[in-house]
């Protein structure tokens, strides 16, 4: 199964209608974002974003569904985001927002796919 996702959020920016784009893991995210051709400068995590994420045009929503990608409503897409959030935390040490995103992880379990 592919572990990449991708919600259903439109949200209009400079001339574009963006979504949001998580990963079971930074690695999987990273290459989809490759796939796309996505610059790793569009990468967005603490302190600029909530979550780690990348925000990607519809064009590349429906290439990133083409190759696999999940499409998710957005509380499963937080879920999505906050598990990737816990690789994120550890990997820069920041305690804060590991019980964050465990609490957040804990509330939308609900939605998890798997």
């Amino acid at each position: 199964r592919m572990s990449v996702y991708v919600d259903k959020a439109r949200h209009p920016f400079k001339g574009y209608i963006m979504c949001h784009m998580t990963a079971d893991s930074l690695s999987e995210l990273h290459e989809m974002a490759d796939k796309l051709k996505v610059k790793r400068d569009y990468f967005q995590a603490p302190p600029k974003a909530s979550f780690p994420h990348y925000d990607i045009p519809e064009p590349r929503r429906a290439l990133a569904i083409s190759y696999g990608a999940l499409e998710v409503d957005n509380r499963t897409c937080l879920h999505y985001a906050a598990r990737l959030g816990l690789e994120w935390a550890v990997n820069e040490s920041d305690t804060l927002r590991l019980k964050r995103y465990q609490k957040t992880l804990n509330r939308t379990a609900i939605y998890a796919l798997d």
